[in-house]
């Protein structure tokens, strides 16, 4: 009984150290990539951004995904999570 209470404490902890290093690695990379969309969507004179998770249908050649993933890693060879 104490060894599988000692157990779930651990793991709770594990899980809510994971879920804190998961939620503030999200924040980086969004910072990072911000400045880089923002930069891309004035250069292509794009008005409007949307989530492809929100979008029922769309030519593929709209997907700007890549191009934008490609920029990222042009400019961020590595980023380091703390």
């Amino acid at each position: 009984d104490k060894e599988l209470k000692s157990f779930n404490n651990l793991r709770k902890k594990k899980t809510e150290d994971f879920d804190k290093f998961r939620i503030e690695s999200s924040k980086k990379i969004l910072d990072l990539m911000n400045p880089i969309i923002t930069n891309f969507l004035q250069k292509e004179s794009i008005k409007i951004l949307l989530q492809k998770e929100k979008i029922i249908f769309a030519d593929d050649e709209l997907d700007i995904t890549k191009e934008i993933l490609k920029l990222f890693n042009k400019k961020h060879k590595k980023v380091k999570f703390d």
